[in-house]
């Protein structure tokens, strides 16, 4: 009971701290209470009717939407981390994106990559194709996001969507989500049994949220379905299509990790528009390539010519990236340096394993 009362309090005051939805103005009026829950629902299904959701969706496929207490915890957690790291900034760390790659991207994952390549390679040419990205890429976010497809998340997505509009905090984005969300039910894309994800919401093969997926998912075998649960050739066409429509340039790698020669201002880092300069600009002011190795020196010559921002995640303190637009798009699908880092090296290893 206790717990219960607790959790109820925590909804008030989320309610209270936030924004609320508006459906014609109006805001979703009652407190946010588990037991105004199934309220909530009716007032989404109101906002998904006006945005063209039929009545016969709603009643066949968006029934029995349960409060999912794990997702306010995860969700709240990571928020948690954000605010502290804001009021508290930790000291650079040099070994910062060491540390994470020597995580995320292991030699049995780069092993996992390079049989999936073969495996997959009649769709993942189809992909690269049409919309201009790279094979190693498309597999690269393939094996990142969910472990080639191997873990998708389990959590139904339209009740850990409501439960993340109703508690609050990004009340607008998920709110979104799950209407767009019933407008995938209204496509028979999938059933609603199959519509599973993470605890935000995330789908598929390829993690998309149901936005994601409703602007960019492809139906590449033309079987009249959009599946990136488990058609790879929808997979991968679908994370091609995002990457391609957010301006990939398949004529760029990433970017290089640079040195360099002298201490730089880090008012010059970062992927704002005007701090882009040249590859000439940059080596004028002291930045040179780390490692000249076969692979990374034709990288480099790539560079010539392209838009170049300074990328240090760490600070002044860590390892240093030159990096073009396409890495950029990558910050578009996950706006993390880190993140777009590791997709880069992984796409790295899993070109120069297959092109031996």
């Amino acid at each position: 009971m206790l717990k219960r009362t607790l959790l109820i309090t925590s909804l008030l005051l989320a309610g209270c701290s936030s924004n609320p939805t508006t459906y014609h103005g109006q805001p979703f009026a009652k407190p946010r209470t588990l037991d105004n829950f199934n309220d909530y629902i009716r007032y989404l299904e109101q906002r998904a009717v006006a945005e063209g959701v039929s009545s016969r969706t709603i009643t066949q496929k968006g029934q029995n939407v349960r409060y999912i207490a794990k997702a306010v915890e995860l969700d709240n957690s990571q928020a948690e981390r954000a605010q502290r790291n804001r009021n508290q900034p930790a000291a650079p760390n040099p070994n910062g994106v060491t540390n994470y790659l020597n995580r995320v991207l292991t030699p049995q994952k780069v092993n996992i990559a390079e049989q999936r390549y073969w495996q997959q390679l009649p769709a993942l040419n189809q992909a690269s194709r049409q919309y201009g990205v790279p094979n190693h890429y498309i597999m690269a976010l393939w094996g990142m996001e969910s472990s080639f497809g191997y873990y998708q998340g389990n959590y139904d997505v339209l009740s850990v969507l409501a439960t993340l509009a109703f508690d609050g905090r990004r009340e607008t984005l998920f709110a979104q989500e799950y209407v767009n969300a019933l407008k995938i039910l209204q496509q028979n894309v999938i059933s609603r049994e199959r519509m599973k994800g993470s605890w935000a919401g995330a789908m598929g093969q390829s993690q998309f949220m149901p936005s994601s997926f409703l602007s960019y998912a492809v139906d590449a075998d033309g079987d009249g379905s959009k599946d990136i649960w488990k058609t790879q050739t929808d997979v991968f066409s679908s994370i091609a299509n995002y990457l391609s429509t957010v301006g990939w340039d398949k004529r760029l790698p990433w970017g290089v990790e640079v040195v360099l020669d002298s201490p730089m201002s880090l008012d010059l880092a970062g992927i704002e528009s005007g701090k882009k300069r040249s590859l000439a600009t940059w080596q004028a002011m002291g930045v040179r390539l780390k490692s000249y190795d076969d692979a990374a020196l034709q990288r480099w010559q790539q560079l010539a010519g392209a838009d170049l921002w300074l990328v240090r995640p760490n600070k002044e303190v860590g390892r240093v990236f030159l990096v073009t637009n396409n890495y950029r798009t990558l910050l578009n699908w996950n706006n993390s340096n880190y993140f777009a880092l590791s997709i880069g090296m992984f796409a790295d290893q899993i070109a120069a394993r297959v092109n031996q």
